[in-house]
């Protein structure tokens, strides 16, 4: 499972949490939507994570601030939300020991309703660690994912595209 996917299923976890932190306060009201925000600050692990450039188990870390946002309809089907997680990254590299670290930005969002589904996922990283000799290496990536399904199909996307960049020095 690549950082791609883990970020993807931690939006979705965090998104779904939040929606049901505001089902809770939901009201019986059809025509108003209930919107939930969740922030955290602090140190968060990055689970089942993979090294773009060596292809190693990594156990990264991100220290900064987390922001989901839910909204949906407490009688209907629909809702969206949306994720920023921004900070400082760090792990350490394990054929090397190198200790990478630098800034790191992942951004979603999905939307679902009885006929459709969307998700829109962008990450941007760039890290870097200096070995003993004092050589600077250096990685740096941005990935864009966008997935849509249709009722008709809900387990095959009906649009995916997928965009991955790496620089690894």
């Amino acid at each position: 499972m690549t950082t791609r996917t883990s970020l993807l299923g931690a939006l979705a976890a965090g998104c779904l949490a939040a929606a049901s932190l505001g089902a809770a306060a939901a009201t019986a009201d059809d025509g108003h939507t209930v919107t939930s925000t969740v922030t955290e600050h602090g140190t968060f692990g990055v689970p089942n994570a993979t090294d773009f450039c060596t292809g190693e188990p990594i156990s990264p870390t991100i220290t900064g601030n987390e922001v989901f946002h839910v909204t949906f309809f407490p009688s209907g089907d629909e809702f969206w939300g949306t994720n920023t997680t921004e900070g400082t990254g760090s792990y350490v590299q394990p054929s090397t020991g190198l200790v990478f670290s630098g800034r790191v930005t992942v951004w979603g969002n999905f939307n679902q309703n009885s006929k459709n589904s969307n998700s829109t996922f962008t990450a941007t990283f760039s890290l870097t660690a200096v070995d003993s000799a004092g050589a600077t290496h250096t990685e740096t990536g941005h990935i864009t994912e966008h997935v849509v399904f249709s009722a008709a199909d809900p387990t095959t996307p009906a649009v995916f595209f997928t965009d991955f960049n790496a620089t690894c020095s």
